[in-house]
């Protein structure tokens, strides 16, 4: 015998030993059956409990407005993201700092300055005196001599003559912190500005995004009223009202974070404007402008000259030259020009007085190392605030570069999502006619409603990553106060 026949013979032997498995199968199912079955008809199996109260969907929940109505400039109508800023240059705290510590600079300077303009002392008085004497060696009697009346006034004048331009370089140094001050509210308005935009397009698009839940809440619904129609019908199966059940269910869970989210987020944008967390700010539909140029380095150029942080360093390192100057003629000789006037009379004021005027010198050429420490320490001043110029324009154009990059990125991300928004949409066309159709199950609707729902998200995200990545781009170039 062949092969061949060899095989084709264990074939029909196991076809037969399987085909006798199934025979004796079926009959001990048969027998089972005749011992186990009541002479009745075996009822129907009962049908499977079928949910049929819909999800309820909560209202929204709003913050009540505060008691106090908003301020004048704030309006009840939507506004934009510069809007939003504006009005945050005006209410937010830590610019009212920043204003105060200014203030105080530009008073040490007027300290400062005084030091290098004349000074004037003027005095008055009226006295009147009496000489007491003894009568007698023994004697308790004491007689008094009446001298009369005297006025006394005096004007002085006093004028730094020469000192090195020690005082000089004391004012200059006052000036540029000043300056540094200057700059430094500038910075705190800039990040003010940026704050506030990106808890304003996060606002914009939590809203989006409850608008895009409540548009998928609908659809989930239409598609539970289809399912339960179809049922009623004879020709939809009970597990796809289910299906349609839990998607209605986790769409309203959806929804309801989603505007939980969104009030939060109107919280944080008040707060950060400067205004009672209540109060209601509506954002209009609107969209950061692109940066002004697309080149890098002239980006990095311009964010060089106009950041406030790199002027307040480059003014930190001039008040530093100053105080280096200054400390190297703190015990330089002073020379002061007075003059005077002085006046003395038995009646006030004064009809007769004299003029004087003179020169001054003070020299202290021994001061056991003060001024040499003045000195070092000065210098390493200066050499700290000259690294951190350095640090802080290395900084800059890492932040440049850094927002340049996540702007393309975005706008690149919000292409894709368009286009995947509108694949999505064709997606579920497709589902919902292939499954009225009877050739697709009811679980390609809801995976295609959900393919939909993650696709609009991903662009509601992805214009908001761009907004504000255009936001960083302008604080980084230094153009985000003023516009």
């Amino acid at each position: 015998m062949t092969i061949k026949h060899q095989l084709h013979s264990r074939r029909l032997s196991s076809v037969a030993l399987g085909s006798a498995a199934l025979l004796s199968l079926c009959v001990v199912s048969s027998a089972a059956t005749a011992q186990t079955t009541p002479d009745q008809p075996v009822p129907a199996p009962a049908p499977l409990p079928v949910n049929t109260r819909d999800t309820p969907l909560p209202p929204a929940i709003t913050i009540p407005p505060p008691p106090s109505a908003a301020p004048a400039d704030v309006p009840a109508t939507p506004i934009t993201a510069d809007q939003a800023a504006y009005i945050a240059l005006h209410y937010q705290p830590s610019i009212a700092s920043a204003q105060g510590a200014l203030t105080a600079a530009a008073g040490r300077t007027k300290q400062a300055r005084s030091q290098l303009l004349p000074g004037v002392t003027v005095t008055g008085g009226y006295a009147e005196s009496k000489i007491v004497e003894k009568a007698g060696a023994s004697s308790s009697v004491i007689a008094a001599n009446a001298v009369g009346p005297e006025g006394t006034d005096a004007i002085a004048l006093q004028q730094l003559l020469f000192d090195f331009g020690h005082r000089s370089r004391l004012a200059s140094q006052a000036s540029a912190l000043e300056a540094v001050g200057a700059y430094t509210l500038t910075k705190t308005q800039a990040d003010t500005v940026l704050l506030v935009k990106q808890n304003f397009y996060n606002l914009a698009q939590d809203l989006r995004l409850v608008t895009v839940n409540a548009d998928n809440y609908r659809a989930q619904y239409q598609h539970l009223e289809e399912a339960r129609a179809r049922q009623v019908a004879g020709i939809g199966l009970v597990s796809d009202v289910v299906t349609a059940q839990t998607a209605v269910s986790n769409a309203a869970l959806q929804l309801n974070i989603a505007r939980n989210t969104a009030q939060i987020a109107q919280v944080t944008l008040a707060v950060s404007m400067g205004l009672d967390p209540r109060t209601p700010v509506k954002p209009a539909d609107s969209d950061e402008p692109a940066p002004p140029a697309t080149d890098l380095n002239s980006l990095i150029a311009t964010a060089l000259r106009a950041r406030p942080d790199v002027l307040a360093a480059e003014a930190n390192e001039r008040a530093s030259e100053d105080a280096l100057s200054a400390a190297r003629t703190a015990n330089a000789p002073v020379v002061v020009g007075t003059a005077g006037y002085t006046g003395k009379d038995t009646v006030f004021p004064p009809n007769s007085g004299s003029v004087s005027a003179g020169v001054s010198l003070s020299f202290d050429p021994f001061d056991s190392g003060l001024t040499s420490g003045r000195i070092k320490e000065a210098q390493g001043n200066l050499a700290t605030a000259k690294a951190n110029l350095t640090s802080v324009q290395q900084s800059i154009a890492s932040d440049v570069a850094q927002a340049y990059l996540n702007t393309l990125l975005a706008d690149q991300r919000v292409t894709t999502a368009q286009d995947g928004v509108t694949n999505a949409q064709v997606a579920v066309q497709l589902a919902d006619g292939r499954f009225r159709a009877g050739i697709a199950i009811f679980l390609e609707v809801t995976d295609a409603q959900a393919a939909l729902l993650s696709a609009q998200t991903d662009l509601v995200n992805a214009r908001s990553a761009l907004d504000q990545s255009r936001a960083a781009l302008a604080h980084a170039i230094g153009d985000g106060v003023g516009r």
